[in-house]
């Protein structure tokens, strides 16, 4: 069934009403009646009685069939059996207040998997359990019990109670803005993030939409939502626990290197989501990209403001993010010096330096100046607008407000956007409230004003940009990596591995596997003995590397099993030899059993232009995911990488080399070579179709990948399969 029933209820059900007004079964029945709810609320008590106008039932079983919503306000241990008789009485939504259940430890992870046994047999949707409620305040649905709250076009999906209440204050003391729907996830147990992301997508009353998350239980539903409301609809995210420790130990550097907030953050990227990572811009961001208009094409952030100091701050914010400042046109900045006079500095940031002392219309004047120049497609005003009258002289605050109201006027004529820092957003200012009864976000933070403008630029860049399809088709899109297939037998190498209980493949293994999705290697010889590597060394001629060929030995290096630049067959044989007692005395240190020992003898490449790593495997949450980045023996060291879910396209490729610290050695700065992009996408496409079509496959990793002018030659490669 859809969430309708909960978030749109007919009819709902207070069990654990209760006659103490600190408990929330006396709250929701307050709220209910305070916020005018239309359908019928049944509240049940065992004791019975009446309370605030209800005759309490004594049970959930002397509900009338059908109830919509249901919300237990009673101790965690009741809640299974609550449940499952809320679903005999045909109940079609569960809200779970109490804690005590998977935060609690051991006891209450078991009864939270009793509460979500009890709702998937009786076909009961929860909400919670550990949730501050939800309301829907179009609807005059309250089952948190607050008071004093707007109805209004912002969401809020949260984990925490107190977060919830702080950004309520706060969209209703900044803005003139309410809340739509506002649902405090919990646990999870049944509904997800992704699921009510889903429905508030469809939402009449919504236009943006803020998450608080501690923990998704689903987060590819989450992504898979967000990449078809964002196109819609801004959806703000802040996500605690960002340094959490992975809890799978890695078996290869993609692992080690790609922590689990690093693909969380590609992810949420990737679908359109703007994250932040502090509380005082979540409303600062949500309000500018559900007010304000997208730039147009091209244009760029102009500033407009009375003070040097806030102007370069501002412009620091700006180009450190990566946004375009707009390039005044000659004939915009000789109008501004005419308007400003000479003392104004008319570039941008644009300084009315004193102007607007004596006449804050000077504000105003500039602007019908600056935002017509097709390079402005966002005016940020900084400084102390708003505050001139009370700064001043109260006789200013007239003509003050006047020119906030003409200001927004003309930027809502011209289609642009706007943002206003002020110092004064907690006085009691005329021009303030005019910017705001406009609709226009007031902020009283530099940096969140900053950061709105910075996401209203992004979003008119992304919003040109062709748009990330998760659940897309890979063939006949140029994505990469073929559609994953489970009925096509398993490669010769898995199931030799699986056969032997390994889930690392060797080196030669890991090649038939990469060679399969088209990823050329070099020519290479297996040797067992010191003779069989000279003779190889011999037909292969010239310089070649001698490796070892490990059913345990995951990383060579460390077992001092790789040899480089050997000269001859002769010295091809010593180098057999060295591996071998090498990777023995490894083996026993690190308790492996014995293997036969053999090596892989490949030609020596020549120097490349760079060394990259090209790595793929299944995060548990966001599911296939590539990494690409500078590769090589420093790879942790460096940690120079960049990360998208899987599938994607060969432009998200290039997208992904240019984002590297190091992109400038790639692309051919300072005298350089460039490397070949084709070549990467390519060996991008044969790593990522590893894990995409075989679903034994945990981890592909290409490292190092060669680099060259005309091409890219993998070096290595190794290949993690999922434990049996």
């Amino acid at each position: 069934m859809t969430l309708r029933r909960i978030f749109e209820p007919a009819s709902i059900a207070v069990v654990g009403a209760s006659a103490n007004p600190t408990k929330r079964g006396y709250q929701i029945l307050r709220g209910l009646a305070k916020s005018g709810y239309p359908g019928p609320v049944y509240a049940v008590n065992p004791r019975g009685g009446r309370l605030l106008g209800h005759v309490l039932l004594t049970s959930v079983e002397a509900l009338p069939h059908g109830v919509d919503l249901a919300v237990l306000c009673t101790p965690a241990e009741t809640a299974p059996a609550l449940v499952r008789a809320c679903g005999q009485r045909g109940v079609g939504g569960v809200v779970v207040l109490a804690v005590g259940f998977g935060e609690s430890g051991r006891r209450g992870t078991e009864l939270e998997a009793r509460l979500g046994e009890a709702a998937r047999a009786h076909g009961v949707r929860v909400i919670g359990p550990n949730t501050s409620g939800m309301m829907n305040l179009h609807k005059a649905v309250n089952l948190i019990g607050v008071r004093g709250v707007r109805a209004g076009g912002i969401a809020l999906l949260v984990q925490s109670g107190n977060i919830a209440l702080g950004l309520m204050n706060e969209i209703g003391a900044r803005t003139r803005e309410g809340i739509s729907v506002c649902c405090g996830l919990g646990n999870q147990v049944d509904v997800g993030f992704g699921e009510v992301l889903g429905y508030l997508g469809e939402d009449e009353h919504t236009r943006a939409v803020i998450a608080h998350v501690e923990g998704f239980t689903d987060a590819r539903a989450f992504l898979r939502a967000a990449a078809r409301v964002t196109p819609r609809k801004p959806v703000v995210v802040i996500k605690s626990g960002r340094t959490a420790v992975g809890a799978r130990a890695a078996l290869s550097h993609t692992g080690a290197v790609a922590g689990p907030y690093d693909r969380l953050r590609a992810g949420l990227a990737q679908a359109g989501v703007t994250e932040v990572r502090r509380t005082d811009q979540l409303v600062a961001v949500a309000h500018a990209l559900a007010s304000q208009p997208a730039a147009p094409p091209g244009s760029g952030i102009a500033i407009l403001s009375d003070g040097g100091g806030q102007n370069t701050l501002a412009v620091d914010a700006i180009a450190e993010s990566g946004a375009r400042l707009a390039t005044l046109a000659r004939e915009t900045r000789d109008r501004l010096r005419e308007v400003l006079g000479p003392a104004a500095a008319v570039a941008n940031p644009v300084d009315v330096a004193g102007a607007a002392d004596a006449e804050p219309r000077a504000f105003e004047r500039a602007l019908n100046v600056l935002a017509p120049d097709p390079a402005v497609g966002i005016v940020l005003v900084v400084g102390l607008f708003g505050g001139y009258g009370i700064r001043f002289s109260d006789t200013l605050t007239a003509s003050e407000t006047e020119a906030a109201r003409a200001m927004a006027a003309r930027m809502r004529a011209l289609g642009k956007a706007m943002v206003v820092h002020s110092m004064y957003t907690t006085h009691d200012s005329p021009p303030v409230d005019a910017f705001v009864d406009a609709g226009v976000p007031v902020i009283e933070s530099l940096e969140a004003a900053c950061r709105a403008t910075v996401e209203l630029e992004r979003r008119s860049r992304r919003g040109r940009a062709s748009r990330w399809n998760p659940d897309g088709h890979p063939r006949g899109v140029g994505s990469v990596g073929p559609p994953r297939t489970t009925s096509r037998p398993l490669h010769p190498a898995i199931r030799a591995a699986r056969e032997e209980g390994r889930i690392t493949l060797t080196e030669v293994e890991a090649r038939a596997l990469l060679e399969a999705a088209g990823l050329v290697f070099p020519a290479a010889e297996v040797a067992d003995s010191g003779d069989a590597a000279a003779r190889a060394a011999e037909r292969l001629g010239g310089p070649v590397a001698v490796k070892l060929l490990s059913r345990r030995i995951t990383h060579k290096s460390d077992a001092g099993g790789v040899v480089l630049d050997v000269a001859d067959g002769a010295a091809a044989a010593h180098a057999f030899e060295a591996i071998v007692s090498n990777a023995q005395g490894y083996a026993r240190a690190e308790g492996l059993p014995p293997e036969a020992w053999s090596a892989l003898v490949t030609p020596m490449l020549p120097a490349p232009t760079a060394e990259l790593l090209i790595g793929a495997y299944r995060d548990p949450q966001l599911g296939p995911m590539v990494t690409v980045g500078i590769g090589g023996t420093r790879v942790e060291v460096l940690r120079d990488v960049t990360h998208r879910v899987l599938p994607i396209e060969p432009r998200d490729v290039e997208m992904m080399i240019g984002e590297l610290r190091a992109s400038p050695l790639l692309t051919g700065s300072r005298g350089r070579s460039a490397v070949s992009v084709s070549g990467i996408v390519r060996a991008a496409e044969a790593v990522a179709g590893c894990v995409m079509a075989w679903s034994d496959v945990a981890e592909v990793e290409v490292n190092p990948l060669f680099a060259y002018g005309d091409r890219a030659v993998p070096a290595d490669a190794r290949v993690v399969l999922s434990p049996p």
